[in-house]
């Protein structure tokens, strides 16, 4: 018998930096090679730069909100016991999807939005833009701002941008500035300015946005963790997580 057996944890997959519908994307290749994965896991964590909206090659703003609300659809109709989760990112916070996002939740009830960040037992989840520079959550919310209601790039800049990405240039201006211990330590302030007493109650931090993916850098007690990114050049690296059963979700300023 197993009466007194402790509940399983619950299994969780994190993915950032999709950047569907740009270009120098390869992300939806990269998703699909995780289809056997989400149908074993509990939760996905999607942690912000999922779409694309400055980047899209679709037509305007509102072919692309539409594409990614279909996106999201299929995706809790092809998993239907996996909890999904969404992180804001620098480029998928803007106003016209959040307003999509929003009505998507409402009637998805497995589908979940966070602006900031999520918490799951001793699991940090962020987007990362908060280590563009020193940053505290006014100074952040003011960074988004201009992203919110940020106008799609024409063709020719994105041509440039994918062939930047194809010579490894902006491998080497990722490389140059975000060098992983100064963009832990000020993920690291940030948090400290943004949700006091972090650092007693989190064991895994999360992000994406820099585009470099690694697991494993220490900081204070934490551990912090990159998924990468799936623009071509970059490694693409999402995580396995675990949380205990039973444990909530605690979301960032909705």
């Amino acid at each position: 018998m197993n009466g007194g057996a402790s509940p399983q944890p619950r299994r969780g997959l994190v993915v950032s930096d999709l950047h569907l519908f740009a270009r120098r994307s390869r992300g939806e290749a990269c998703f699909q090679s995780l289809r056997a994965d989400l149908a074993s896991v509990d939760l996905l964590v999607l942690n912000g730069d999922i779409f694309d909206f400055r980047w899209s090659t679709l037509r305007n703003h509102d072919a692309t909100v539409d594409a990614a609300a279909s996106w999201l659809r299929k995706l809790a109709a092809d998993f239907p016991r996996c909890e999904v989760h969404y992180v804001l990112g620098n480029h998928d916070c803007l106003t016209l999807f959040r307003e999509r996002l929003s009505l998507l939740c409402s009637r998805h009830p497995r589908l979940h939005w966070h602006e900031h960040h999520l918490r799951l037992a001793a699991a940090l989840f962020l987007h990362g833009d908060c280590a563009v520079r020193r940053m505290d959550l006014p100074a952040l919310r003011a960074y988004r701002r201009a992203w919110e209601h940020d106008r799609q790039r024409g063709s020719l800049a994105a041509t440039a941008y994918f062939v930047a990405d194809r010579a490894g240039l902006t491998r080497l201006a990722h490389d140059w500035r975000f060098p992983r211990e100064r963009t832990v330590a000020r993920i690291a302030r940030y948090l400290d300015h943004a949700q006091a007493g972090w650092r007693t109650q989190i064991r895994d931090a999360y992000f994406g946005h820099t585009h470099l993916a690694f697991s494993g850098q220490q900081q204070e007690g934490v551990t912090f963790h990159n998924t990468g990114s799936a623009i071509r050049g970059q490694e693409f690296k999402p995580i396995r997580f675990a949380i205990p059963a039973g444990n909530g979700a605690r979301s960032g300023a909705n």
